[in-house]
């Protein structure tokens, strides 16, 4: 029979998370997770299955603390588009960039699993641009353009921008797709 738990998976999750947000997906090992966590590598795997079950865990809950953090980008339309772009130029935000992009950037060194479930989620980030600026053909080029963008800037931040670099590189996005500049609107 199994035994039960003897840890807080949310609290796990969350110390995963910031973990492969500091060190990255490849630089984080399993015995890194597991002494962080304070947990057990047969714990570890019971819980999450495998490092990219672990991965995926945090991953998801990153995106869902973030999509809480950016008000009035939940709900698809031009202002959602400069309302992400404000959130993540906001100096109030942490230098380390986005863990999503983060790991993307780390593609070569990523497992295949891994690297296909980060170019989803980057491909479902530009899809709901598209759907913000009216999910016209033309429109997808368009947040091709703003997936870029968001991109560059979450590069740049985790490169040591000064903010006004990231306002910057927002408002170029901005105007490039036609719509007004962080100050603007």
């Amino acid at each position: 029979m199994a035994r039960a738990r003897q840890f807080d998976l949310d609290a796990a999750t969350a110390t995963a998370m910031a973990l492969f947000w500091r060190r990255g997906y490849t630089a984080t090992s399993v015995r890194e997770l597991c002494d962080a966590m304070g947990v057990q590598p047969g714990s570890f795997y019971a819980a999450f299955g495998s490092k990219h079950g672990c991965f995926r865990a945090a991953l998801e809950r990153y995106l869902a603390t973030q999509a809480r953090a950016m008000p009035g980008a939940a709900t698809p339309g031009p202002d959602a588009i400069v309302a992400w772009l404000r959130a993540i130029v906001s100096p109030s935000r942490r230098p380390r960039g986005c863990l999503l992009v983060n790991t993307a950037v780390e593609g070569p060194n990523l497992d295949p699993t891994t690297r296909r479930f980060v170019a989803a989620r980057l491909r479902a980030m530009e899809q709901f641009f598209a759907r913000c600026l009216g999910g016209r053909p033309e429109s997808a080029a368009r947040a091709a353009v703003v997936g870029s963008g968001v991109i560059a800037i979450h590069v740049q931040a985790r490169a040591g921008a000064t903010p006004a670099t990231l306002r910057a590189l927002a408002d170029r996005t901005l105007a490039a797709v036609g719509l007004p500049g962080l100050d603007d609107g």
